[in-house]
């Protein structure tokens, strides 16, 4: 193919033995006896874990060049990965591990196709891809209410098979009437994600639509537009000023696309002070300032789950100063 064409191919192996060795929390001190409240012999120190093992994922990139500035690319990927959590979920002492041991997690596997074209220009740089990824054993993040401090902690849980699938555009456009002191940058993201089993937690099959996923909703927190851009003025070696804007878009906060949480925008800027300069300055000395939150925005940004949907308000307008010298 005239040289066009090049690909990567590749396996990769993943083998991973886990374990958690001693006492892991209270109960494997002292228990207390349901009803009497009297103190009994805890389970003693344990020894759990488990061994994740997928010795074969295969991988598969190509680009196809189709002229001296643009190029299709595609690629093919399987992923397998250490279950997210398994420090908490092994570290639980909450039953008898002789008679009603806690079933190990599950470690999370996708499979992952994406398609796209991309361009490299004097001025502009821009791509555009196409994506799809199936999961099996997808994990999030949920949590409960700790009843000794009565605040929510985190914890994860299986969403089964889910699929996310979507495209990204990005680029940064370097005009000639600015002579390349100014320069734009911008990137935008639909990602669509859904839930494709039922899933439900005491697995009796009784499904609690405020606990377990649903077929065909999406996961908590995951919203489908993202967007980003900014503007970027460099017009010495020494100083470089920019201002960068961030679009989130609607989301939810609770399981089975319940707790809407409005789409919100955010801007942020920073200068750089630093480098060769006619000042006598040391090139090894620079000095950054940030603005994060330049507009002052009230507006929750995160959650967590524990029968309800609890909100963060994201830190107000915060300005931040660095001074590094290298040696």
């Amino acid at each position: 193919m005239d040289d066009r064409l090049n690909l990567e191919i590749g396996v990769k192996s993943l083998s991973v033995d886990y374990s958690l060795d001693g006492y892991r929390d209270y109960d494997d001190y002292y228990r207390i006896e349901e009803g009497t409240g009297a103190f009994l012999p805890g389970y003693g120190p344990q020894s759990v874990g488990e061994t994740y093992e997928n010795n074969f994922l295969p991988m598969v990139g190509g680009v196809y060049d189709l002229n001296g500035t643009d190029q299709v690319f595609a690629s093919y990927s399987q992923n397998y990965a250490l279950p997210r959590g398994a420090d908490d979920i092994f570290s639980i002492a909450a039953t008898d591990p002789t008679t009603d041991p806690l079933p190990a997690p599950e470690g999370e596997e996708s499979e992952n196709y994406e398609l796209g074209f991309r361009t490299n220009r004097p001025q502009f740089y821009g791509s555009a891809a196409l994506f799809y990824t199936s999961f099996d054993n997808r994990l999030v993040a949920g949590s409960v209410i700790n009843p000794a401090t009565a605040q929510p902690e985190a914890y994860y849980i299986s969403a089964g098979k889910t699929d996310a699938y979507g495209f990204e555009l990005s680029g940064v456009y370097k005009p000639d009437v600015f002579g390349g002191k100014l320069y734009f940058d911008g990137n935008l993201t639909y990602n669509k994600t859904e839930v494709k089993d039922d899933t439900n937690v005491d697995g009796e099959g009784a499904l609690d639509p405020t606990v377990d996923y649903l077929s065909g909703n999406g996961l908590p927190d995951s919203p489908e537009w993202l967007a980003t851009g900014g503007i970027t003025y460099e017009p010495t070696e020494w100083l470089v000023a920019n201002v960068s804007g961030k679009y989130t878009g609607k989301r939810y906060a609770q399981f089975n696309d319940r707790y809407d949480m409005e789409a919100f925008t955010l801007l942020s800027a920073y200068l750089d002070l630093g480098g060769p300069n006619d000042f006598g300055i040391p090139e090894n000395v620079s000095l950054r300032f940030n603005v994060d939150n330049l507009l002052d925005e009230e507006v929750p940004t995160a959650f967590v789950f524990a029968g309800s949907a609890f909100f963060r308000p994201l830190n107000p307008r915060t300005f931040q100063a660095t001074l590094t010298v290298r040696f």
